[in-house]
């Protein structure tokens, strides 16, 4: 199998710059997903190594091996796209089997491939059907078998999970993290799902507007955002914002702001410098509890609001406030509040769990 090495890539159409200095290293056996908004360059990302497109600055590896100049069928990669791009007039079996008729295979290793490849994806009574006789999860587990007789250095799948149901969503992410350990191979993936991202990647790429914003584990990147978009592109509900300052009151530092004030915790000397500056204030929608379950020994603040919306999802409750200065934000509650609409409620902040960014970088101060 192969690392994958991308060096001050940058890819432009005319004026339009869709990806921006693109520096990863990406290890060999690793699943790596990119993940961020419509149009921030992940699908080009996967298209350049791909060989879809040409670079127009920098260096694409795979191995110790450039291959900016490489054709498609050298690279040594398989593709899963999206809209799975079979073939309607060929059967499920032939599908699988024709790349390896183009590499001048056999028929015995052919067959044998197809037979391997089709038991992994638990397909195996399919293969004489043709792709209009299959459901959206059988094409979608056509697709990864055609992939995987291939044997390749590399994965890439770009969105394959956007055309099945919610259910079936969730079967095809564990089916595509169980096969990514079984073959020991090095997975890229594409999507703009950041369920899918947090769930399968070993590591998580975010990238906006063509430029990468952080690379890192998903709970890293949950835990510690390096800047407001990551922060609030990543969790669902999306992160709160507050703006306001960093005042001194006694021995403590507080955020404080015309919706709440919160004290920061004593273990953090390093937001000396930013006193009586504007900061950016990040409160995550799990980090705000209803005071009558909150979880033992948590520190902290009251935020007052009014409940405009509530969204029961069964094992927990979604509730949106507005405050005081017009502002809104959301909550996610234990699912034995009783909280109703249209009531005056106090909610309790976790006050250790705050992100503070600096207001004209938007990057976090720690």
């Amino acid at each position: 199998m192969a690392s994958v090495t991308f060096k001050s890539v940058t890819k432009r159409y005319g004026d339009f710059v869709a990806l921006r200095d693109l520096d990863i290293e990406i290890g060999d056996r690793e699943f790596l997903v990119f993940v961020g908004p419509s149009g921030c360059g992940k699908t080009t990302t996967l298209r350049l190594l791909a060989g879809l497109d040409s670079v127009t600055t920098g260096d694409i590896y795979i191995g110790d091996r450039r291959v900016n100049e490489l054709a498609s069928r050298d690279r040594d990669i398989a593709m899963v796209f999206q809209s799975y791009a079979l073939y309607p007039h060929m059967t499920v079996y032939d599908n699988m089997a024709f790349s390896l008729e183009l590499q001048g295979l056999g028929r015995g290793d052919i067959q044998q491939r197809v037979q391997r490849a089709a038991q992994q994806m638990g397909i195996e009574d399919l293969l004489q059907r043709k792709p209009k006789e299959l459901s959206g999860g059988q094409r979608q587990r056509v697709a990864v078998g055609r992939a995987i007789v291939r044997n390749p250095a590399v994965f890439l799948m770009d969105e394959p999970l956007s055309n099945l149901d919610a259910q079936l969503r969730v079967q095809a992410r564990t089916e595509i993290s169980h096969l990514h350990r079984e073959l020991e191979s090095t997975f890229i993936y594409v999507t703009h799902d950041q369920v899918e991202a947090m769930t399968m990647g070993s590591r998580i790429a975010i990238l906006n507007q063509g430029v990468l914003q952080q690379i890192d584990t998903p709970q890293a990147v949950y835990s510690s955002p390096k800047n407001k978009f990551v922060a609030g592109f990543i969790g669902s509900p999306a992160m709160n914002f507050f703006e306001g300052a960093l005042v001194e009151m006694g021995d403590r530092l507080w955020f404080k702001s015309d919706a709440l004030s919160l004290p920061l915790p004593p273990t953090t000397p390093q937001y000396q410098r930013y006193i009586g500056q504007r900061v950016i204030c990040g409160l995550r929608p799990e980090d705000l509890h209803d005071a009558c379950y909150l979880p033992p020994g948590m520190v902290t603040a009251p935020l007052k609001g009014t409940i405009t919306h509530t969204e029961s999802m069964g094992h927990e409750v979604i509730v949106y406030l507005a405050l005081g200065d017009g502002q809104s934000c959301a909550a996610r509650v234990d699912r034995r509040s009783a909280l109703a609409l249209g009531e005056s409620v106090e909610l309790a902040v976790n006050t250790t769990a705050l992100h503070l960014f600096d207001p004209h970088t938007e990057v976090a101060l720690i």
